[in-house]
């Protein structure tokens, strides 16, 4: 289906439904809820999603593109790799951080999606792994890392910045930039050699 025009509108109304199903969980969020939070008619939804699947499917999947094209980029530029390694860290953190609302739907809305969609997901999560590998198997061929399994230093990483939604507070004292430096800051110190 081709995307509608209007942009800003398909913004709004993704982060209307990322709000809905983050909060409320995709099954026990209605077309009729989504239609009544836009203050639109719920048939005039179907121009803009074949179904409530395809919702969750492109909120997941589009937040899983963006970060993953800024990913690639910065492990495919010239840089050292510890400064790809605290860039990549920097972003993911403030990035997913940011889009709590998202993130909750990554973690716990993964099987409400159909065969197909999950296989294009996960695809993308082990792209994710085999980028993080990479920076810190240059760290090794460098010898610049401490001899830490990549398996464990790349899930302890990623499960320190998920975990965020349990706790963290985008309006709180903390700013996502002071997050990430922080989250930068205690990973590095505990490989770096």
């Amino acid at each position: 289906m081709a995307r509608p025009k209007n942009t800003q509108k398909i913004f709004e109304i993704d982060r209307v439904i990322a709000h809905l199903f983050a909060r409320k969980g995709y099954h026990s969020t209605s077309m009729r809820d989504i239609a009544h939070e836009l203050g639109m008619n719920q048939a005039s939804l179907y121009y803009y999603y074949k179904s409530k699947e395809e919702m969750l499917f492109r909120l997941m999947n589009g937040a899983m593109e963006d970060s993953l094209g800024v990913i690639e980029g910065i492990c495919a530029s010239d840089l050292s790799p510890e400064d790809k390694l605290s860039q990549v860290l920097n972003f993911y953190s403030r990035y997913f951080a940011g889009e709590q609302e998202r993130e909750i739907l990554l973690l716990s809305e993964m099987n409400s999606l159909n065969e197909q969609h999950q296989k294009i997901l996960n695809e993308k999560q082990r792209h994710y792994v085999q980028l993080f590998y990479s920076i810190l198997q240059e760290l090794t061929d460098q010898n610049k890392m401490k001899p830490i399994h990549h398996t464990v230093a790349t899930f302890a990483f990623f499960g320190m910045v998920h975990y965020t939604v349990r706790w963290y507070n985008r309006d709180g004292v903390i700013s996502l930039e002071e997050l990430a430096n922080m989250f930068v800051e205690i990973f590095t110190r505990g490989i770096f050699r």
